[in-house]
C-alpha cells in the first residue's frame, strides 16, 4: 500500500511541473532562434520577454534610405549588431549596410564591437541624419563629443551630416560633454538642436554660420569658430581587398596607394592598380605604426611595374621564383649607370641559402624608355628565362652576362639590339 501510496505521488509531482512548464508556455525551453523575428520592413531582431533586456537588430533592410527604429513592437531597440557567445562558438550577426546611402539615426543604442573589430558598417552612406543629436547621446561621459560621420566601423568616406529637431521632450541630465565639435561636414543644423544645454561650448572649423544651419542653432551655447579640427586618421584610409591586399589609400592626396601587407599564398603578384588607383609603395611607416610587408609563404613573386620600397620591413625570404614582367618598365626611373637584375625585393637576405630563379618576361603593353637612365645591364646566372622583347627600344646600352653563351631558357633576339658582353666576371 505504501508503495502505491508513493507511485501516485510521484505521477502527481510530474503532473504539477508539467503544468508548470505548459502555463510558462515552455519558454524555458526556447533557444535563442526562436526568439528571433523579421518585421514587414525587412529588420532582423531578437527580443526575449524573458529578460526583457530590449531589442537587438540582427539584420537590416536592403535599402538606400533606412531609419533605425526607437522601438520595434513596442520594445526598445538597445543593440544593434550582436555577439551571441556559447561554450563552443560565438556566433556573430553583423549590420553592414552596403547599399545604405542615406542613414536617420534618431535614439541612443549600444553598437556592438569585440576586440577592435565594429560588427556595424555603412561603407557608401552619402547622408547621415541625426534626429535629436543630444538625445541620440545620453549617455555619453567624455568632456569632448565630436559629430561624427560614420555609426559603427570609422570609414574614410565621409558623408553629409544633418543635425534636425523632433517635437519630442528629454531631459539633459545624463548629458556630460561640455565641448561639442563640429567640423565642416555638418551641412545642416535647424533651430532647437542644442537647446537646453548650459555651460556648454560649440567649436567648428567653419569661419562663419554656413548656409544651412537655422538661426538660432547653437541655443546659448557659446561659439568658437574657424577651430582646426582633424577626424580623419591614417587608420581610415586602410583597407583591404578581396584577395587579402591591405593598402592605404587616401583620396584627398591623390598620391597613389601603399601596399601594407599581402596574403599568405605561395603565389603573389604586386598589382599595379588596386580599385583604379596605382600602387605606388610598398610597406609604410605612419606615425609611430609599422606595416612591413613579409612574404613568408610566397614562393613565387610576380613584379609587373615600377614602385617604392620601404626596403628595411620589406623581404620574401623564402623566394624560389621571382618574375619581373617587362623588366625595363619596372625600372624606368633608375638613376644610376649600371643596372643588375635583382634576386630579391625589399631587403636582401643575406642568410638565404637558395638564391630564387628569376625569370624576365613581356606583355603587350606599351611604354616609353624616355626616363631609362642605365647604359649597362648585368644579368647574373640566376637568370634563367629571357623572353624576346624584353630589352626592345633600348640604344647605346651594352648587356654583360656571366654566361658563355646564350642559354636554354633565352629566346632567341632576348637582348633586342643591345651589345652582349659574355663571361662576365664581376
Amino acid at each position: 500500500m505504501k508503495n502505491y501510496i508513493k507511485v501516485i505521488s510521484f505521477i502527481l509531482s510530474l503532473l504539477l511541473i508539467a503544468t508548470a512548464f505548459s502555463s510558462c508556455g515552455l519558454k524555458i525551453w526556447m533557444q535563442f532562434e526562436d526568439w528571433v523575428k523579421t518585421t514587414e520592413e525587412g529588420f532582423t531582431y531578437y527580443y526575449n520577454d524573458g529578460s526583457k533586456d530590449g531589442v537587438y537588430i540582427l539584420d537590416i533592410p536592403d535599402t538606400d534610405e533606412l531609419t533605425i527604429p526607437e522601438y520595434i513592437d513596442g520594445k526598445k531597440v538597445v543593440e544593434l549588431g550582436h555577439l551571441r557567445e556559447q561554450i563552443a562558438y560565438m556566433e556573430r550577426y553583423c549590420i553592414v549596410g552596403e547599399n545604405t546611402k542615406k542613414l536617420t539615426i534618431q535614439h541612443q543604442f549600444d553598437i556592438q564591437y569585440e576586440h577592435a573589430v565594429n560588427y556595424v558598417n555603412f561603407p557608401n552612406l552619402k547622408n547621415l541624419t541625426f534626429i535629436d543629436f543630444l538625445y541620440c547621446n545620453q549617455s555619453y561621459s567624455e568632456n569632448e563629443l565630436l559629430v561624427p560621420h560614420y555609426i559603427g566601423k570609422r570609414t574614410s568616406n565621409v558623408p553629409t551630416v544633418e543635425l534636425k529637431k523632433s517635437e519630442r521632450e528629454y531631459s539633459l541630465e545624463d548629458f556630460k560633454a561640455q565641448v561639442i565639435i563640429i567640423p565642416d561636414y555638418v551641412k545642416t543644423i535647424e533651430a532647437g538642436v542644442f537647446d537646453g544645454l548650459t555651460d556648454v561650448t560649440i567649436k567648428t572649423s567653419y569661419e562663419t554660420k554656413p548656409e544651412g544651419w537655422q538661426d538660432g542653432w547653437n541655443g546659448s551655447c557659446e561659439v568658437v569658430w574657424g577651430e582646426e579640427i582633424t577626424y580623419l586618421y591614417y587608420y581610415d584610409w586602410i583597407e583591404k581587398t578581396e584577395d587579402g591586399l591591405t593598402y592605404y589609400y587616401n583620396d584627398r592626396t591623390n598620391e597613389g596607394v601603399y601596399l601594407l601587407d599581402v596574403p599568405d599564398d605561395e603565389e603573389l603578384t604586386i598589382p599595379e592598380y588596386i580599385n583604379g588607383k596605382k600602387v605606388i609603395k610598398i610597406a609604410h611607416r605612419f606615425e609611430n605604426k609599422e606595416y612591413g610587408v613579409y612574404g613568408t609563404e610566397t614562393k613565387k613573386l610576380t613584379i609587373q611595374h615600377q614602385f617604392d620600397i620601404l626596403e628595411d620591413i620589406v623581404c620574401f625570404r623564402y623566394l624560389t621564383n621571382l618574375i619581373f614582367v617587362d623588366f625595363l618598365y619596372c625600372n624606368l626611373s633608375t638613376e644610376q649607370n649600371e643596372l643588375v637584375v635583382p634576386y630579391y625585393i625589399g631587403t636582401e637576405d643575406y642568410s638565404q641559402s637558395r638564391i630564387p630563379t628569376v625569370e624576365l618576361r613581356k606583355s603587350e603593353r606599351e611604354y616609353s624608355l624616355d626616363n631609362f637612365k642605365p647604359t649597362i645591364i648585368i644579368i647574373p646566372e640566376y637568370v634563367k628565362v629571357i623572353e624576346k622583347g624584353v630589352f626592345d627600344g633600348l640604344t647605346n646600352v651594352t648587356i654583360k652576362t656571366s654566361y658563355e653563351s646564350k642559354p636554354e631558357g633565352w629566346q632567341d633576339g632576348w637582348n633586342g639590339s643591345c651589345k652582349v658582353e659574355w663571361g662576365y666576371v664581376e
